[in-house]
C-alpha cells in the first residue's frame, strides 16, 4: 500500500509545473528535499496498554510547550517531536 501511495504522490508531484518550479528553486538554494510517508496501525483493542508508558515530568524536570511556529521549524529540519519514540534494543 505504501508503494502505491508513494507512486501516486510522485506522479501527482511530477505533473504539477508549480511544484516542479518550487522544487527546482529549493535545489538551486542547495537543499535536498525528501518526502517521508509514515503510517501506523491503529490500536484495535481499546483496552490495550501502550508499549511505552507516558513520561510525566518529575519535579526536577523543566516543563515546556512547543507552539505552532516551533513545531513547524522542527519539522522543517527533520525533527518531529510528536512522533512516538521507538524502544531501543537492550544489548548485554
Amino acid at each position: 500500500m505504501l508503494r502505491e501511495l508513494r507512486r501516486a504522490l510522485s506522479e501527482a508531484i511530477s505533473e504539477s509545473s508549480e511544484i516542479n518550479r518550487t522544487l527546482r528553486k529549493i535545489r538551486e538554494e542547495g537543499y535536498s528535499l525528501y518526502l517521508l510517508v509514515d503510517c501506523k496501525r491503529e490500536i484495535e483493542d481499546p483496552e490495550a496498554v501502550p508499549l511505552t508508558a507516558p513520561r510525566w515530568p518529575s519535579s526536577s524536570e523543566p516543563t515546556f510547550q512547543i507552539d505552532v511556529r516551533d513545531l513547524s521549524f522542527l519539522k522543517s529540519i527533520g525533527i518531529d517531536p510528536t512522533r512516538r519514540l521507538r524502544r531501543r534494543k537492550v544489548t548485554s
